[in-house]
């Protein structure tokens, strides 16, 4: 791509970062590991080149700050898939706008979530249900999707639309490590 004066300029780069990374208050309070912004990742980002574009939160939105945590089993049901359709109808407008003005796009979600998660999520154990006593170390972390991530996919496929590159910050994994992290996203991005 040249610019008006003949030079070449780098392509145009846009990310879709899961809400959580660029605020951490809108986790429920023991998955928030940070005070606000998650700067690692988001400098990363920046560094690489990348325009920040943040998603929607749709735990935030659909239970509030005050909500407990939870799985994407208990999360998996018409309503919140509903809810989560509708938010992901506006993320495929600006994803599809990004795309058809020649951005690079990608997605960084939050693996280990029930909404966010990109090749993680979480799920309980049997004796989830009724009044949450369930411990965090009991909150276990699978392959796979989240429920929102998953709708937004579903959305966009049915628009004939690719699904972005896409990769997850495991913040909600028990065994997080920040510096590992971000060099998992370093060697992601230079893919």
């Amino acid at each position: 791509m040249k610019s008006a004066g003949g030079k070449r300029r780098s392509r145009r780069k846009v990310a879709f970062v899961a809400h959580c990374l660029v605020n951490q208050n809108a986790k429920v309070a023991e998955f928030a590991r940070l005070p606000g912004v998650v700067s690692p990742v988001i400098d990363l980002l920046k560094s690489s080149g990348y325009v920040i574009e943040q998603l929607p939160c749709p735990e935030l939105l659909f239970n509030g700050a005050t909500r407990w945590w939870t799985t994407k089993d208990i999360y998996d049901n018409p309503g919140y898939r509903r809810h989560c359709r509708s938010l992901a109808k506006f993320s495929a407008d600006v994803i599809e706008r990004y795309q058809r003005d020649g951005y690079e796009v990608i997605l960084i979600g939050l693996d280990g979530s029930p909404s966010s998660g990109v090749r993680f999520t979480g799920t309980s154990e049997p004796i989830w249900g009724g009044r949450p006593d369930a411990r965090i170390d009991e909150y276990k972390i699978v392959p796979g999707r989240g429920i929102w991530i998953d709708e937004l996919a579903k959305e966009l496929d049915e628009r004939g639309i690719p699904f972005p590159k896409a990769s997850g910050v495991p913040m909600d994994s028990p065994d997080f490590d920040m510096d590992r992290s971000v060099a998992e996203l370093a060697s992601f991005l230079s893919d």
